[in-house]
């Protein structure tokens, strides 16, 4: 399964004291990263969001933030009566002792501490139905997520099967082209080194340099890398079939293709063959571009 490590997703939801909204960004990231900003009202809970997040993707850096909207009725304070009260009394007691005349104004006694009483003013209570709701919530920002990033799969996934197919057809050139290429290849070094004999006045039997020649051969040889390049190939397939996102195998993967066709480059004396690796090998980088874009 292919799942980008890009994706977005956004949920809500509404109590009596107001709404929560969770939003999830993520883009590329070597390990994983979370970053977790909330609201002051839910500051204590960055642990419990980074607990619950954690165990729901394995790389890629995530940023979660949250707002929370306070309906009116949750804002609203309400008078302390008792408190205003006592207020009152030990304000007028002052005045007649003091013989003073001017009324006590309602405004000020509001202004004076412990009055108003916000206790209930935008609370959030983690120990009731209001961290369920809120872990509800995430979820299903998690699944609006998660559905972004398995869409933009689909797409990385079909990009990197065009180059595959196009890695493929150049694996399949190169064996086509192996068996010519080599064999031109011992002609030349064979009438080389007559020429140079015959120069020089020397001799050498054939079986000398037939011996000769099945050590360059050695050296030239590419069947054992073509052959490892369609194992990873097929390899690379197989794993893009299982059930999880593996865009660590597969980078693993496209970096051992690459260096099969590092190794075929450079063993390979054909200008045909060499041509031929560089398509390979640029298949592969579009590969790895797509791949890093992985989870």
């Amino acid at each position: 399964m292919y799942i980008s490590m890009t994706g977005f997703g956004r949920a809500k939801a509404e109590r009596e004291w107001g709404a929560v909204t969770i939003e999830l960004s993520s883009v590329n990231h070597r390990y994983q990263d979370i970053t977790v900003r909330a609201p002051r009202e839910l500051s204590s809970l960055e642990p419990w969001f980074h607990q619950k997040l954690r165990g729901m993707f394995r790389r890629g850096k995530l940023q979660m933030r949250a707002e929370v909207t306070w309906a009116a009725s949750s804002l609203a304070s309400s008078f302390n009566r008792e408190v205003l009260l006592n207020y009152y009394r030990e304000i007028s007691s002052i005045r007649d002792e003091l013989g003073a005349e001017r009324d006590i104004s309602l405004d000020a006694l509001i202004n004076l501490p412990e009055v108003l009483d916000s206790s209930g003013h935008g609370r959030f209570k983690e120990d009731g139905g209001d961290l369920e709701m809120l872990e509800t919530l995430l979820c299903d920002a998690v699944s609006n997520w998660n559905a972004m990033r398995k869409t933009e799969g689909i797409h990385l996934r079909e990009a990197v099967e065009s180059h595959t197919t196009d890695l493929e057809r150049c694996v399949k050139e190169i064996e086509l082209a192996w068996p010519g290429e080599r064999d031109a290849a011992f002609e030349t070094m064979k009438e080389r080194v007559n020429k140079a004999l015959e120069a020089s006045g020397a001799s050498m039997d054939e079986s000398r340099i037939a011996s000769e020649a099945i050590m360059i051969a050695d050296k030239w040889d590419i069947s054992e890398e073509l052959a490892r390049m369609a194992s990873h190939i097929a390899k690379f397939r197989e794993i893009g079939e299982t059930r999880e996102s593996e865009g660590r195998k597969l980078d693993f993967i496209v970096q051992e293709m690459n260096r099969e066709a590092n190794t075929i480059n450079s063993k390979s004396a054909s200008s045909r063959i060499r041509w031929i690796t560089v398509e390979a090998k640029s298949a592969i980088e579009r590969i790895r571009e797509q791949i890093q874009n992985l989870e």
